[in-house]
């Protein structure tokens, strides 16, 4: 298949009539009726079968078929033809396909200029009656997503900016500074790199107000690493409810197309959508100090001693159970955010955070500042309250999490 260079399919009884392809550096393009890029695999696809039934092909049907077997084998006025232009002469090869043979996967067909009708695989037979949809590229997101380093999302519920820093990291920038779920981040982007476009609806952007797209509902924009500027933008205009989808625009071509439902609910609506749920980041190797502060003043310190035990008050105090305090802390840094309630930090007193009714430190090797955790009172639906320092804001936590302090604050 690599000799080909170009194919033609002509479908007498399809809209299309008559597509044409050419074989480029970077892939097959559609040449004709449009210029547009084609589906690489699709086309490659429809050449592996051509070639499968060039070797399925040596059983020869009929090898000089009368007039009226060629029209039972649906080939007296053959309605579907495919032309291959081969090597550097591009030396045409057109097949005319038939009718389905009564056996499962195998159909008729002859070379044009040879009486001897073969047997093919009804698959390239399938193939060559597809219309030119089929054969388009339809690819929505053409950046690899391992290159994008920051996206923005724009719509009505706000604005989202997200960044991967030089540490490999994904986070947040707006509307808040803030962890990001990566695997979130990366559902996102993989959802749109695999999302493939439902309908080609107008080969211009003359007419953007008709689809709702002069001014989009949403509007994302992608930079890869080492641009910029933005490397692409998508917009997303009117939803179109016979077609289940949205009418859509990109900067990097000038049709308009239709994307799926599923895949505009799939962009995040609120940046917390993209957020870590994760309540506490810490290297359970590092750790030295763990302080328990609980309710009416009492408190207890852990430290770990230069024999790596756990000890009670100082390096010096009697030894913890080694088990427990790991227990503890992988079961405490297991729990997850629920919500993400406010940044406010004033009135914090009517959360319970202030006093709070039990709070957590932990302290790493080489870190002057602890990672923090206040419990407050109970929220609605079986959360409560608490503050993390690494977030900086009120959220709500499973009240697992307040009985965990107050369990081993006990047990230890």
């Amino acid at each position: 298949t690599l000799e080909v260079l170009t194919l033609t399919i002509e479908n007498d009884d399809s809209d299309d009539k008559s597509i044409e392809l050419e074989r480029w550096d970077d892939g097959w393009r559609i040449v004709k009726p449009i210029e547009a890029k084609a589906h690489s695999g699709a086309v490659e696809k429809f050449l592996k079968n051509l070639a499968a039934s060039r070797n399925d092909a040596d059983y020869v049907m009929d090898p000089d078929p009368t007039p009226e077997r060629l029209v039972e084998f649906g080939l007296a006025n053959p309605t579907v033809r495919v032309t291959m232009k081969v090597g550097r002469d591009l030396k045409p090869y057109t097949v005319q396909f038939g009718k389905r043979a009564p056996t499962m996967g195998v159909a008729y067909a002859r070379l044009e200029g040879r009486k001897a009708v073969f047997r093919v695989l009804a698959d390239a037979r399938s193939e060559a009656n597809k219309d030119m949809l089929y054969f388009r590229n339809k690819t929505v997101l053409r950046v690899n997503p391992v290159l994008v380093d920051q996206f923005s999302i724009t719509r009505p519920e706000g604005y989202i900016l997200a960044k991967l820093p030089q540490d490999g990291k994904w986070g947040l920038e707006k509307p808040v500074t803030a962890r990001t779920d990566h695997n979130k981040v990366f559902e996102f982007l993989g959802a749109l790199a695999n999302a493939e476009i439902s309908e080609f609806t107008e080969e211009t952007h003359a007419n953007l107000a008709t689809y709702g797209l002069d001014k989009p509902a949403i509007s994302l924009v992608f930079w890869k690493h080492g641009d910029s500027e933005p490397t692409v933008r998508l917009d997303i205009g009117k939803r179109s409810p016979e077609k289940r989808g949205y009418y859509c625009a990109m900067s990097d071509r000038d049709y308009v197309f239709v994307l799926p439902e599923e895949t505009i609910n799939a962009i995040p609506r609120h940046a917390d959508d993209l957020r870590s749920r994760d309540l506490l980041y810490v290297e359970k190797e590092k750790l030295k100090r763990i302080e328990v502060h609980g309710e009416g003043g009492g408190w207890l310190v852990i430290v770990k001693g230069v024999d790596n035990e756990w000890r009670l008050g100082d390096e010096k105090g009697d030894k913890v159970d080694f088990n427990l305090v790991t227990d503890f802390i992988d079961e405490i840094t297991s729990a997850r955010i629920k919500e993400f309630v406010t940044s406010n930090q004033k009135g914090l007193g009517k959360y319970g955070l202030e006093p709070a009714i039990a709070q957590l430190l932990f302290w790493s090797e080489g870190s002057a500042t602890p990672v923090s955790l206040k419990i407050g009172k109970k929220a609605p639906s079986g959360y409560v309250y608490a503050f993390a320092g690494a977030e900086n804001m009120v959220l709500t936590v499973d009240e697992r999490v307040k009985r965990l302090l107050q369990t081993y604050f006990r047990n230890l």
